[in-house]
């Protein structure tokens, strides 16, 4: 995977005949998706510009330059849609973009594995981390659990102690 781009949807079909595409977003808000002027379709695209958005049941529907037909985007179903890093907005202290975290080690205070961050998932309240894929180990992403984000070392430190009946 190139490390200059960052999975932001995936393409889920066509909307109507005229090029309009369905796109199941993984993580920003509608209001910074929106801001996004381009938008590149699978990792060897180029990027397209963005004509128009909005949100509808949770996806957002997109019209992209050169992409005019419901057959055009049959063809898309599927594909990653990607943004080049440098068109994120710069974080706040303590802030992260969740493709920086996945794939990193969880381990609890006392140096015990539980394992690798594998995916985020957005509850409205709180972001709840999802590790190790077969345990499927579910850990809500507060302060009071989440105690360090090493994103040099690729380690997240939690203080699981409140949690531990719920995990084993």
């Amino acid at each position: 995977m190139r490390d200059d781009l960052i999975e932001i949807a995936r393409i889920k079909g066509p909307r109507g005949l005229e090029g309009q595409i369905w796109l199941a977003p993984y993580g920003d808000s509608f209001e910074q998706f929106k801001s996004y002027p381009y938008l590149i379709i699978g990792l060897s695209g180029k990027p397209r510009r963005v004509l128009s958005c909005m949100q509808r049941k949770g996806k957002y529907i997109v019209r992209l330059e050169g992409i005019t037909n419901i057959s055009q985007v049959e063809r898309l179903k599927g594909e990653g849609v990607f943004i080049k890093r440098q068109w994120l907005p710069p974080l706040g202290e303590d802030e992260y973009y969740w493709c920086d975290l996945i794939g990193m080690k969880v381990v609890k205070i006392d140096g015990t594995e539980l394992g690798e961050l594998v995916d985020i998932i957005r509850t409205g309240s709180n972001d709840v981390y999802v590790v190790d894929r077969k345990k499927q180990y579910l850990i809500p992403a507060i302060a009071d659990v989440v105690n360090d984000i090493s994103i040099e070392k690729r380690i997240i430190v939690v203080d699981i102690s409140s949690l531990d009946d719920i995990l084993e």
